[in-house]
């Protein structure tokens, strides 16, 4: 527990937003699509068991899950197009008051890494795997074709 205390100091909180740095290190990281954080946060049964113990480990600050900005920002897409029903507002805020998830900014640095993946041709997805591979965490998705990449670990 004293180590993921001392680790969170490296995480810059702005104003009411955790952003991480890519440097931030523990080995129980891991980063989360957009069904994985849904489902967790609406108690959806669709959500793998491996999935759903990652989270509730990150819930009791074992786990850091980091969130790429475009995963909330699809998490509004649905919202908006009311695809399930959930309280953006709110899930927006657990996600930024707590200290077990951060949220990854579309930086330069993303961006030149997404530079070097060819083999994932649909933007979201491409900003995702640039964000795993960059800060080398697996990624949380449900996407088949996410879980096939050679280029990535992935955990469903």
């Amino acid at each position: 527990m004293k180590a993921l205390k001392y680790q969170r100091k490296i995480l810059k909180k702005p104003k009411n937003l955790f952003i991480a740095k890519p440097e931030y290190k523990t080995s129980r990281r891991f980063l989360a699509d957009t069904h994985a954080i849904l489902w967790h946060f609406t108690n959806n049964p669709k959500i793998s068991q491996k999935a759903k113990e990652i989270f509730d480990k990150s819930e009791t600050g074992e786990y850091i899950i980091f969130i790429p900005s475009i995963v909330i920002a699809e998490c509004l897409s649905i919202f908006d197009k009311k695809k399930i029903t959930f309280d953006f507002k709110s899930l927006f805020n657990q996600i930024r008051r707590s200290e077990n998830y951060a949220i990854i900014p579309l930086d330069h640095k993303v961006l030149l890494k997404m530079v070097e993946i060819t083999e994932v041709p649909e933007l979201h997805d491409k900003i995702i795997v640039a964000t795993a591979r960059l800060l080398k965490v697996p990624l949380i998705t449900k996407d088949s074709f996410l879980r096939n990449l050679k280029t990535i670990t992935t955990i469903w």
